[in-house]
């Protein structure tokens, strides 16, 4: 299982976003996004600084901070999500759209997950 810091260095390079960028959008400051990402004896953020990074970054605190998917969206769910938020709100319109049509035209147990099916 991976470690906070572990973790959030993998949203920091999915981000393609420098620490400034990310302290400059979350309001943490770059020396706190620092020590939380360090090896050798990470910090742990604040609940409202986690919640302000992970924001950033796309991801839920929850997941980023205990490595626990809220919600129990799969690892494949989750790349799909980060994936979205790369998106331009036009793109996440589009790609709403047609995900919306798959359900749509399609029977439920074509693409739907075991969880949806029940």
């Amino acid at each position: 299982m991976s470690s906070f810091h572990q973790r959030l260095h993998e949203f920091i390079d999915q981000s393609h976003m420098t620490l400034d960028e990310i302290s400059l959008k979350s309001g943490v400051s770059t020396k706190t996004i620092q020590n939380w990402t360090r090896n050798a004896a990470p910090t742990m953020p604040r609940i409202d600084q986690g919640v302000m990074v992970a924001q950033v970054l796309g991801v839920s605190a929850e997941y980023l901070v205990t490595g626990k998917v809220p919600g129990e969206l799969s690892e494949k769910g989750l790349k799909v999500a980060l994936a979205a938020e790369q998106l331009s709100d036009e793109g996440k319109n589009v790609a709403l759209t047609q995900v919306e049509g798959l359900i749509t035209h399609f029977p439920l147990g074509v693409f739907a997950s075991s969880k949806a099916a029940t």
